[in-house]
C-alpha cells in the first residue's frame, strides 16, 4: 500500500509523522471519507469541495489545489489494493505558527 506524506508517494510501513508536527501536536486538521467503489472514488469533486470549505472554516491552509488533490488520490487508488469502500485521510498538514 502506499502513502501520501510531505509531498512523496512512499509505501506506506515507510510512512513517518515528525513528533514537531502542527496536526499531532494541536489536533489542527480536516478529516474527509472517500468512499471507493472498485477504484473509482465517488463523488470526489463534492467531497474535496467540501474538504476545502471545512479548512477554510477553521483557516487552515490547504497545500493543494482540487485538481491536485484528485491526481494524488487517483494515484493512490491506481498504485494501491484499494477496490472496495475504502476511504483517504485526507489533512493539510503543517501550518507554521
Amino acid at each position: 500500500m502506499t502513502a501520501y506524506l510531505n509531498g512523496e508517494f512512499l509505501p506506506l510501513s515507510a510512512a513517518r509523522i515528525s513528533p514537531l508536527d502542527r496536526g499531532f501536536l494541536f489536533g489542527d486538521g480536516v478529516y474527509e471519507v472517500i468512499p471507493v467503489y472498485s477504484r473509482h472514488p465517488f463523488r470526489i469533486d463534492e467531497h474535496l469541495r467540501r474538504f476545502q470549505n471545512t479548512l477554510d472554516g477553521i483557516r487552515l491552509p490547504n497545500p493543494h489545489s482540487i485538481e491536485e488533490w484528485r491526481a494524488i488520490i487517483l494515484r493512490l487508488i491506481a498504485e494501491g489494493d484499494v477496490k472496495l469502500a475504502e476511504a483517504d485521510r485526507l489533512d493539510s498538514g503543517f501550518r507554521r505558527r
